[in-house]
């Protein structure tokens, strides 16, 4: 599993991150999540979450989870890797005291 956190001054587009091709966003048919608090995409092996946050680092922040191990095609973690955003990107925003 790889997380990877970021701030930005701009608010980033989740889809088009989702669908780079690069290691450090890249997320397999990604769909956005109905119902959530945040703005989160959820792929076969991976989500993003991004929510405003201004800090000394940005006005936005994004959080990136993806399971290399996860086979691009399968779509039988899906609903694990969805539950885990749900509740682990809640609480990390917690702790980050946004202004």
């Amino acid at each position: 599993m790889r997380l990877r956190f970021s701030w930005d001054a701009d608010a980033a587009d989740l889809m088009y991150l989702a669908k780079d091709t690069g290691k450090v966003s890249g997320v397999s048919a990604p769909h956005y999540l109905d119902h959530a608090p945040y703005k989160t995409v959820v792929g076969t092996d991976g989500a993003i979450a991004r929510t405003p946050c201004k800090t000394k680092g940005g006005n936005y922040f994004t959080l990136t989870l993806q399971l290399p191990q996860a086979k691009p095609g399968d779509d039988s973690h899906r609903k694990d890797i969805e539950t885990f955003i749900r509740a682990y990107f809640p609480a990390t925003v917690k702790t980050l005291n946004c202004a």
